[in-house]
């Protein structure tokens, strides 16, 4: 009796005082998208005989909220509760007859019919990275990365690279973002035979990283430095295929004036918790090579997690330009808060 009264709500005339009651029949819905406003559906069989409102509010709320019913083209009485956020929204319908008398329909304000709110996509995806995280939605990184590409003739051809970071994590669409400053110092091969020179940038640029699907993300950088040969932009793209914290793809491209352009494919794992390794092919003209050969290195990296809040990772890499190949390396670290 009470599944089929919760399904369908028959309300009939039986009242001492004599007063008409319409007869009203209720499917009430059981779950909701959040963000989408709440439809509620009613057939009743004498409309002008009480007036039909809905009285609702948010699980959790104190007071009620109250909306009528309207009669639709196609005959029916629909009344529409403002979109929710979870867990659910509780409502009951009342009608008022000619007296003023309230007489429930359906439910009641002592046991209300609950409408369970379910979480976007975005919002569940948002909560389990605020699981993962601990709440720490902050971070400052620092990372130096190097490398020696070597010269046939023995001409310097290296370059050395620092980046500090914060990172605030939204969690949305918008997944997060973060400013930071850089420092590149290097020499190259010039076209003069047994000569090289000092090439190097100080740079500043703004960041976002968009999570365009559970497993795709986008990163955008862009920035302003100014570098042996004076003020230039620097730009970067990424994407990552999977997750950025678990096992990955990312394909990446950066451009910065008077150094030139790099671009790289990385593959991540975590395989061996607690590491999370990744192996990388980078091409490069860093640090603004004027040579027509072409910078290329093999990365390998690791991160290790030493506690909640601190990170610490390290770098190595080997490959050639102009000549035999040489190594490189680096290391950082990341502490959030």
């Amino acid at each position: 009796m009470k599944i089929l009264l919760a399904l369908i709500s028959l309300t009939a005339v039986a009242y001492a005082d004599d007063a008409p009651h319409a007869l009203i029949v209720h499917v009430p819905p059981i779950a909701s998208p959040a963000g989408a406003p709440i439809e509620l559906e009613a057939m009743i069989d004498a409309p002008y005989v009480e007036k039909l409102v809905v009285h609702y509010r948010a699980v959790g709320e104190a007071a009620w909220h109250d909306t009528g019913f309207d009669r639709s083209s196609a005959g029916g009485w629909y009344a529409s509760l403002p979109p929710a956020l979870p867990p659910g929204v509780e409502y009951y319908i009342a009608g008022i007859d000619v007296k003023g008398a309230e007489v429930d329909h359906f439910a009641s304000a002592q046991s209300p019919h609950v409408v369970r709110i379910e979480p976007s996509l975005v919002e569940r995806l948002e909560l389990h990275d605020r699981v993962r995280l601990g709440g720490l939605d902050n971070e400052l990184a620092v990372d130096v990365i190097g490398h020696d590409f070597g010269n046939r003739y023995d001409l310097p051809d290296r370059f050395i690279r620092g980046e500090i970071v914060y990172t605030h994590r939204v969690l949305r669409t918008l997944h997060e973002v973060g400013f930071g400053f850089g420092t590149i110092e290097g020499r190259t091969p010039t076209e003069m035979e047994d000569a090289s020179t000092v090439k190097g940038s100080r740079y500043g640029f703004g960041q976002v990283r968009v999570r365009l699907h559970p497993s795709v993300f986008a990163d955008a950088r862009v920035g302003l430095g100014v570098s042996h040969d004076g003020f230039g932009a620097n730009t970067r793209g990424q994407l990552t295929f999977g997750k950025p914290w678990r096992s990955c793809v990312q394909v990446g491209a950066e451009y910065m004036t008077d150094l030139g352009p790099s671009a790289w494919v990385r593959l991540q794992w975590d395989t061996a918790p607690p590491l999370l390794m990744g192996a990388s092919i980078v091409r490069t003209d860093l640090p603004g090579a004027v040579t027509s050969a072409i910078g290329l290195y093999v990365a390998y990296d690791v991160a290790y997690r030493l506690s909640e809040r601190v990170t610490v990772r390290g770098q190595v890499s080997y490959g050639p330009r102009d000549g035999v190949a040489h190594p490189g390396g680096g290391f950082g670290t990341a502490i959030a808060f």
